[in-house]
């Protein structure tokens, strides 16, 4: 039995979808996936960095109509949703640090409050079909408990992020109740940590043992033993558009909320980097010296951040007929093999691109990169 559905690819094809945050990591995953898939795709994003200026130059030579805008002014995002009659909103933009939230609060809480109401607004007299609503597992407020954290556990934050996320939650259930069973018909997802290659972000565990890899420097950590729920970004994007479609077949009711979490009580960030670190000296080229890379170190803590956070992401599972296909490894190899391929020379959107492909095409568990 194939493990993506094999229907993805007729449902989407002439769709017109809008993603706000298509030049993100996520974004770009996504907008790739669906181009793929044979869906028009428009694209919102601010665009405020040299990461999602790059993303957004090679989205458009893969067809992607990007829109430069910031999701805090409402008339550039009402504009960008009366372009044409969508099928499918996914709304990506957001300030996605922890520490970003810590320096610069006021920014955090604007873009990801405010982007929530703007974008939901919109959709509110425009109409589209469907509108996936994406916040964070930071949403929840964290009691340092060991069990998973459950979609009717309580909203709350102790930093401006996840203040700004919990605070996105209630307005998108504001705006459910307004919709009703009419369009847009709406969902609102909670991720767990996503990964993947071509993560380049400040301060985050992939990107910064990426870049110590590369360096041959040891992969220091500021909390080895953190337990997060790692997934990779591919069964994410699967998750979002099984979402979608059972949105618009009336299969799920307008106003859930899901978490989006990999089965299992989540890895530690020791765990993750040390299959980083092997499989990164697993492909290095015969006769290379070994690098020091695969040591990882514990180093002093930037900021507080909370020592557990599971996810149960067992609704999604059972509700979107949705299972992960990569294992804590297979997403190391991913990864690895992601930027390998890009330091050789490939360009991001032709890795990527491959990596979709083998995704849609294979058939059963456990391929190989």
């Amino acid at each position: 039995m194939p493990v993506v559905d094999a229907g993805l690819t007729s449902r989407w094809r002439g769709r017109r979808v809008l993603m706000t945050g298509h030049s993100g990591f996520i974004g770009s995953w996504l907008a790739l996936t669906l181009r793929k898939l044979g869906a028009e795709v428009h694209g919102f994003a601010l665009n405020g960095d040299r990461q999602t200026q790059v993303r957004h130059a090679w989205l458009a030579d893969r067809g992607v109509r990007g829109a430069v805008g910031d999701v805090r002014d409402f008339d550039a995002v009402h504009h960008a949703m009366t372009a044409v009659p969508y099928d499918a909103v996914f709304h990506l933009a957001a300030q996605p640090l922890v520490r970003a939230g810590l320096d610069d609060p006021r920014e955090t809480l604007s873009t990801n409050i405010d982007g929530s109401i703007n974008v939901l607004e919109a959709a509110r007299r425009c109409e589209p079909t469907v509108l996936v609503h994406v916040t964070s597992d930071k949403c929840y407020r964290n009691r340092a408990w060991p069990w998973p954290y459950r979609e009717t556990d309580d909203l709350g934050g102790g930093c401006p992020y996840s203040v700004s996320k919990a605070a996105a939650e209630v307005v998108f259930e504001g705006y459910a109740e307004l919709f009703g069973d009419l369009c847009p018909r709406t969902a609102s997802v909670r991720f767990g940590n996503v990964i993947g290659g071509g993560d380049f972000a400040d301060r985050r565990l992939v990107p910064d043992a990426m870049a110590a890899l590369r360096a041959g420097q040891p992969i220091r950590l500021r909390r080895p033993t953190a337990v997060r729920p790692w997934q990779h970004v591919l069964d994410v994007v699967h998750g979002l558009l099984l979402l979608a479609d059972h949105l618009a077949d009336e299969v799920v009711k307008p106003g859930t909320v899901y978490n989006f979490a990999p089965p299992g009580d989540g890895a530690t960030a020791r765990e993750l980097a040390h299959s980083l670190a092997a499989h990164w000296s697993k492909t290095q080229e015969a006769g290379a010296p070994t690098s020091a890379a695969a040591d990882v170190e514990e180093s002093e803590p930037l900021f507080a951040e909370e020592e557990l956070l599971r996810l149960d992401g067992r609704r999604a599972a059972e509700e979107l007929g949705w299972r992960h296909r990569f294992t804590l490894d297979a997403s190391a190899a991913a990864i690895v093999d992601w930027h390998r391929s890009v330091d050789n020379g490939a360009r991001p959107d032709e890795t990527t691109t491959r990596q979709i492909d083998a995704f849609l095409d294979t058939q059963a568990e456990g391929w190989q990169w």
